[in-house]
């Protein structure tokens, strides 16, 4: 049954960060949707897709100063990976396929030979959304065998979790050698707990480990607060001191299920990310070039 809820669409009138971005700035993460009438989403999906396409993306990237992207296929579509196919074909051998990349969701039913079609058409990981909050259901033996899938084919393992289960669920990832992992959006962790709680001590252990990556972005809306986002600052910079050469930052552009407060300027999370940074130039190209390049592949 597909939820009737209205939410707020992302603002079109975007802006350029201020300063602007490094040249060559990726978002690691935005999802893309497409006619529902074509892609239908599956059955009991989360949210209702919104009017969001890879092309409008394209659009916000350059009007942002953003080189180069990451398309993270979104719950809605499940493993039904007609429209990632779709929009990857339609930019093969064009600029765009040396400046996009993607990560599709990876279960029993998606085939070696779609994986392998997958990959040579751009997608370099496989995202898991793991937890009671994304209402799907895993075994723990399930995860592990696509987990193993995932390293055997060459992909890193995008975490899409929040604290209480990357508690429940650390073991099983350390029990899958030779994997790299990204945490998602700063683990969902609840900034009122504090600096101390149980999550955020496990996340900076997990970061001492050179296989593990965070992804330092949605503070705006873990956060309660309208604008600015004061207190996910403490949580962002303890982040990038942890691991300053393995920390990447997405968008979550359309924002799908924005919930209590105004819909920013697509600029303003990006402007959150310079204060993680405190300004510094030489963080900021890592977190924004070096180091999404690195984990996906981009070329000079």
């Amino acid at each position: 049954m597909e939820s009737t809820e209205v939410f707020p669409a992302w603002n079109r009138d975007v802006r350029m960060p201020v300063p602007a971005p490094p040249p060559g700035a990726c978002d690691s993460q935005f999802h893309i949707y497409g006619d529902r009438k074509k892609y239908p989403p599956i059955q009991n999906a989360w949210y209702d897709p919104p009017d969001a396409t890879f092309w409008h993306m394209k659009d916000v990237l350059k009007k942002l100063g953003f080189q180069r992207g990451v398309i993270v296929y979104p719950m809605p579509y499940g493993t039904d990976n007609r429209l990632l196919f779709d929009i990857l074909e339609a930019i093969r051998g064009t600029e765009d396929a040396k400046n996009f990349r993607a990560t599709c969701i990876v279960k029993d039913d998606v085939k070696d030979s779609e994986m392998e079609r997958l990959k040579s058409l751009g997608v370099v990981g496989a995202r898991f959304n793991i937890g009671k909050r994304w209402e799907e259901t895993h075994t723990r033996a399930g995860i592990k065998r696509n987990l193993e899938r995932v390293r055997e084919i060459g992909w890193h393992a995008r975490l899409h979790i929040s604290g209480v289960d990357l508690l429940e669920f650390s073991d099983l990832f350390l029990s899958v050698p030779d994997l790299t992992y990204s945490i998602d959006h700063m683990c969902h962790l609840h900034f009122s707990e504090g600096l101390e709680q149980p999550a955020m001590k496990l996340l900076l252990e997990l970061l001492k480990r050179e296989n593990f990556w965070l992804m330092v972005s949605n503070g705006c809306r873990i956060s309660p607060m309208e604008k600015d986002w004061d207190d996910a600052v403490p949580f962002g910079r303890a982040m990038v001191h942890a691991a300053p050469d393995r920390i990447i930052w997405g968008s979550d552009w359309p924002h799908v299920k924005w919930r209590k407060k105004r819909m920013m300027n697509e600029a303003e999370p990006v402007e959150l990310l310079y204060r993680y940074v405190d300004g510094d130039q030489d963080l900021l190209r890592k977190i924004l070039v070096d180091n999404p390049a690195r984990l996906h592949g981009f070329q000079d």
